[in-house]
Formats: structure tokens, sequence, C-alpha cells
């Protein structure tokens, strides 16, 4: 009995060492499917929660608490007295900012975290039977389609924090990962802000446990709109405005259908540009230094060229933590880019892909306010420098390539140079195509998984289905491959006038046009149908152009 005893607590003693061991081995189990599992690194504006899980910031906190300061706005275009104005912007922005703000020094008193925060695959806490469409879920959803289980990841981070902290998990969220899923890499998709910390990542840990690398309308070279507010150029642009609130009723905004609105906006923008010139000492001194100028990840929005007048704008009373966190960033990171970028090109160990999309407004508060941008950030940074047209412009008629390549690199609407960007032949762009606008019908996620699944390093001549300049069809809709319409819509080898009439017809929402006639309708490859491809049409037949 005693003997039985002994080897029963030997045996005992035996499972629980193997049950303890047990999910290690499991974890460590290597995955031979021979496709990296994907990690999406968002952006800007997750909801976060104090360390006791209340809900201190949201996108809903900026509309509600900008609310009490109509009262304030009215006696201002009553009186014209900026300093009750400013007293009441300065209270509500405050207000909304203070759980996450930070002091002069780099200090902040609230614990701020994300309330889903795991590096678990995203299946397991997203209900992936139901369709996501237009965020960072719908591709998610999408690599779990193709890839299956335990390939699709979601980085979510605390947008406010310092980005150096932010890049620190995303290298342990990373380890985690590839111990869950048997791989030895990943493939990173940066998605807006995400580029920005993805950049701080890289410049900090290096790129040995990425596979492949794909920039999608990413932050990573800065926003020149925050750049500018931070070197002290603000500025209402009434036109633009016009142009951003058409483009978000309608999706697209063409300049013959801003004329009508300019007067409008151009009334409100002298307004606003009338009060940033009374009141801007204070409205800089007590509401953006102290709110903006010391959240430390809004600098990683900062264009590497503009931090030294920044810094002097936005950081008199700094401490000296805040300025050598700054500082830092700017040595580590922001003026390394470009050469991290060529480097990662060039290396074996990681391929490399740049997305940009272009011919959307962006928010006119800034001199640069007609960049061409897909709605968000400027097609100038998400593409690492492309030349780039403002919108309604072309680069013009005499325009000549900035860099021969012994290929043409100019967009076929005259819009784009690409022959400037930091990897010209690993940059792609789309028209029309606005920022983070993911869909699962639409062929968009199909590009995405083509470029994080990849096997090699591709170039803009690698698939002839994603060429270097394509437009996103709005009325299929669909991603499709640039190439301008010849008008022959009804399919009888000639352009006639009747083919104008049909396009007339298809701009009215009075027919419908199969997928190759709607290519061939499009004559001005912008995308979508309009009275301006008849116009052109008719030119044709009547031989003017």
């Amino acid at each position: 009995m005693k003997k039985t005893k002994v080897v029963f607590s030997v045996v005992l003693a035996m499972i629980l060492v193997v049950s303890t061991l047990a999910p290690a081995f499991a974890s460590g189990k290597k995955c031979d499917c021979g496709t990296a599992p994907i990690v999406q690194v968002r952006g800007i504006g997750e909801t976060l929660y104090d360390g006791e899980g209340n809900e201190v910031f949201s996108t809903e906190n900026i509309v509600n608490g900008i609310l009490p300061a109509i009262p304030q706005l009215t006696y201002y275009l009553a009186t014209g007295d900026t300093d009750v104005l400013v007293d009441g912007l300065k209270k509500a922005v405050k207000d909304i900012f203070a759980p996450v703000s930070y002091d002069n020094n780099l200090n902040r008193d609230t614990v701020v975290t994300v309330k889903d925060y795991t590096s678990d695959p995203v299946e397991t806490y997203v209900d992936m039977s139901e369709e996501h469409s237009g965020s960072e879920y719908t591709l998610a959803q999408a690599v779990y389609n193709e890839l299956g289980e335990g390939h699709s990841y979601l980085f979510i981070y605390d947008w406010t924090a310092n980005p150096f902290d932010i890049a620190a998990d995303l290298n342990q969220f990373i380890e985690e990962v590839k111990e869950k899923s048997g791989h030895d890499k990943v493939s990173i998709c940066a998605e807006s802000m995400g580029g920005c910390m993805t950049n701080t990542y890289l410049a900090l840990y290096g790129y040995d446990d990425v596979e492949n690398l794909v920039m999608a309308n990413s932050a990573f070279n800065g926003l020149e709109m925050l750049g500018q507010l931070f070197i002290g150029n603000p500025e209402i642009d009434g036109e633009a405005l016009a142009g951003l609130i058409v483009q978000s009723i309608y999706g697209s905004a063409e300049y013959a259908s801003l004329i009508p609105y300019i007067p409008v906006f151009e009334q409100l923008a002298l307004f606003a540009n009338d009060l940033f010139e009374k009141a801007g000492d204070r409205i800089y001194e007590e509401v953006l230094i102290p709110v903006f100028g010391y959240l430390p990840s809004f600098w990683c929005f900062i264009p590497e060229y503009h931090f030294e007048e920044a810094i002097e704008k936005m950081l008199p009373n700094a401490g000296p933590e805040l300025l050598n966190f700054v500082n830092e960033y700017y040595e580590k990171v922001a003026s390394k880019t470009s050469d991290r970028v060529k480097e990662m090109v060039e290396s074996e160990d990681v391929n490399y892909f740049c997305v940009s999309n272009y011919n959307k407004f962006i928010a006119p508060v800034t001199k640069t306010a007609r960049w061409n941008s897909d709605g968000v950030i400027e097609t100038y940074n998400t593409s690492g420098f492309a030349t780039v047209a403002d919108m309604g412009t072309t680069l013009g008629a005499d325009y000549v390539q900035a860099v021969d390549m012994g290929r043409n690199m100019i967009s076929p609407d005259n819009i784009v140079d690409a022959s400037t960007c930091q990897a010209p032949m690993q940059t792609w762009f789309t028209k029309n195509w606005g920022h983070i606008a993911y869909n699962l019908n639409d062929g968009t996620c199909d590009f995405y998984l083509w470029l994080l699944t990849a096997k090699e390093q591709y170039t803009i001549d690698s698939n002839p289905q994603y060429p270097q300049f394509m437009y996103y069809n709005c009325e299929i809709p669909a991603l499709m491959p640039y190439t301008c319409g010849s008008g022959d819509v009804s399919g009888d080898g000639r352009v006639t006038a009747y083919d104008a009439t049909l396009i007339l017809k298809a701009a009215a929402g009075m027919i419908c046009f199969p997928s190759e006639n709607l290519k061939e309708a499009d004559v001005n490859c912008d995308g979508v149908i309009t009275v301006t491809d008849a116009r052109i049409v008719l030119k044709k037949v009547a031989e003017v152009i």
C-alpha cells in the first residue's frame, strides 16, 4: 500500500509537470502554412478609458464638449468680443482633453488604457460571421476569410501616449503574436497614425521580425496640416471648405460643383481668419500649446522639415523631459525616415510597400488647405514625397518628370509625379479612394492581401491588375487600373453623339452600364461618370479635341 501511494504521488507529480509545460509546448508549435500572420497597426481615434475602465475620451466627447461654447460664440458674433469666445473655447477644449492631457514636462495623472487590448487573433473577440465595412475591421475580416484562424491581429493602443512607449508595446505585441501563431515573422499593415508608431518601432527595434510592411495611407512622414499649425500658420480657406463639405456629402467634389457654395464658405472663412488675427496669440498660448503642443503623440505628425520651427513656436515653456523627447524623436525617427525606407527596399529581409490615395480635399485649416490628399492626410506625405498638383489643378502641360527613371511615372491625369517618392517602384496611387476605406467586395482588400502576403519585393510592374496608378470607380464600386475610356460606350467601334447621349443618361442615373461600358464612359479618368465625360465626347465628335 505504501509503495502504491509513492507510485501514485510520482505519477501525480508528473501529470502536474506535464500539464504545466503543455501550454508552453503548444504555444511554441511552429506553423508550416507559409504565410506570416498579419498585424494591423491602427490609427487615431480609439476610445480611451481610465485605469478603472471608465470612458475618458471618444470622438463623441469632442462634439459634446464643444456645445457649451455655443453661447460664447453667439456673444462674439453679436459683440465682436474675442476674449469671451476664447475663454469659452479654452474651457471646452481643456475639459475635452483633460483626462488624457500632459503637463509641460511629459507628465499626466490619469492612467489611460484601451478597452480591448489583446494580442489574440481578431476572431477571438470580433464576430467574423458578420460583414464589416469601411474600417480596419473590414481588412481584418478579409485576412481571416482568406488565411483562416490565427492570422489576423489588431494592435490597439493609447494614441495619446509617448510614441516610444507605444513602440515598446508594439514590439511586445509582435513577440506575443509570433509565439501564439508559431511564426518567426509578421506582416504589418500600418494605417494612418499607425504608420507613425510603426516607423518609431522600426527605428528602435529594426525589421528583423517583419516579413512584409505596407504603409497604408500612413502618416509616417508626418501630416502637413498639423505641421503648419505647429509653426503658426492657421488659415481657413473658404473654397477648400466648400470642397470638403461637398465631398463629404457626395463622395467627390469636382471644381465646377463647388462654385454655387463658395461665396457662403468664403464668408465663414473671413470670420474665422478675423478671429485668428485678433486673438491668435491667446488661442495658441492658452489652448493649442498646452493641449496639443504637450501631447507627445502629436509630435509624430510633424514633418521632419518643420521640427525646428515647431519647437520654437509650441514649446517656449516646455520642461527638459518634453524637450528631450521631441529632440530624441526627431533624431532617431523623423530625420531618418527616408534613409530607413531606402534601406528596407534594398534589404532581402523585408518587403516594403506604400499605398497613397489622392483627389480628396483635406480639412482647410492652414495655408496648405488645397494640397491633394486622401481626405485626411496629404498625398505628398503618404506617398513619401511624390510631386502632386493642388486640388483642381494639374502639373501643367509643359511639366517634365522630375527624376528620369527611364519610364513614365506621371499619372494619366497629370496630377501625380511618382518619380520623387522615397520608393518610387514600390509606391501605388489610387484616385478617388478615401482614407482607410476598405470594402470586402470592391477589390480593395484583395489589393492589400496581395501586398501583405508577398513572397518577394514586388514592384509596380509585378501585377498588371495593380499598376502604379489606379482609380476607385465609385459607381461600380471597384478598384481598377487607371486607364481613360475612349467614349465608345455603345461598343460599335466609333465615338459618336449617340455615345455622348448614353453617357448623359448614365450621369443622370437613367441607365446603368455594364462594367466594360462603364470603363469606356470615364473619358476624363476621374473614376466617376459625369456630364463632363459627355461634353468631352461631344468635343471629340466635333473634332475640337
